[in-house]
């Protein structure tokens, strides 16, 4: 099972600039009943899930974060892997 390192607050749009495209971030909300996942294209588009069924295509980490704190507020925690 691959290992998943923190990534510590204020510090996600950084991480997710940094993505490689065999990498992803997962966003969870403190009682872990929401989740987001990131990944990236080849073509650099931020690829997101939210939950089981909904995906948004999004251009800039900024754009994730800002989507991260609309769904989660600013309580959530963000893991690499």
């Amino acid at each position: 099972m691959p290992v998943a390192i923190r990534i510590k607050q204020g510090g996600l749009e950084k991480a997710l600039s940094s993505l490689d495209i065999d990498e992803g971030v997962r966003i969870e909300s403190g009682g872990k009943k929401k989740k987001m996942f990131v990944n990236r294209s080849t073509s650099g588009i931020f690829v997101v899930q939210i939950g089981e069924e909904e995906f948004c295509y999004l251009d800039s980490a900024a754009q994730v974060v800002k989507l991260a704190d609309k769904i989660f507020g600013k309580k959530y925690s963000a893991y690499a892997y």
